[in-house]
């Protein structure tokens, strides 16, 4: 059995008045890579999330993946974050099966603005940005059904390894 490797970055940006906020992606109704409904669709995750191809590391598999979900120019402020030292490891979590780093950083106001003008897609369900307060309202993505999501623009469900890294972002970024 071959580990299942993976990949993500939770980014944090300041509001107007100053304060972080997480930015959180939606999963969308369409996976595009799958060509396939996505599961567990109005859901959300960390910034950017995804699998480690064969022969990548996980740093380039992640600017890999902020290049295919959030687009070239956003590369790179991710990788300024990573040469400055300013792109920490939030979750490390290595089982037998799996491999899982998410990274943390904080971007600036004007990488901020262009995430949240992101148009909408089939397969991109665009941002939701939460303040640390907010954390406690995040349930168990479990709590719906797969295939049907969440339809309640209220809620905010997260697998709990990506609320950890949302968590860990607000207290070691801070």
């Amino acid at each position: 059995m071959t580990k299942k490797k993976s990949v993500g970055i939770q980014l944090l940006g300041k509001n107007v008045d100053g304060k972080l906020v997480a930015i959180l992606q939606v999963r969308a109704k369409w996976n595009a890579e799958k060509n396939a409904p996505e599961t567990y669709a109005g859901s959300c995750q960390v910034t950017v999330h995804g699998r480690l191809e064969e022969g990548e590391d996980f740093l380039q598999a992640l600017l890999r993946e902020v290049k295919e979900e959030l687009g070239e120019e956003i590369v790179p402020a991710i990788k300024k974050l990573s040469e400055n030292n300013k792109l920490i490891e939030l979750v490390n979590l290595e089982m037998p099966e799996k491999h899982v780093i998410t990274y943390g950083g904080i971007v600036e106001e004007v990488i901020l603005k262009q995430l949240l003008n992101k148009e909408k897609t089939k397969s991109f369900g665009g941002f939701r940005i939460i303040a640390r307060n907010e954390i406690r309202k995040i349930v168990d993505i479990k709590i719906s059904d797969r295939i049907v999501g969440i339809t309640d623009k209220n809620i905010i469900a997260m697998f709990p390894d990506e609320k950890e890294a949302v968590q860990l972002a607000f207290k070691k970024l801070n």
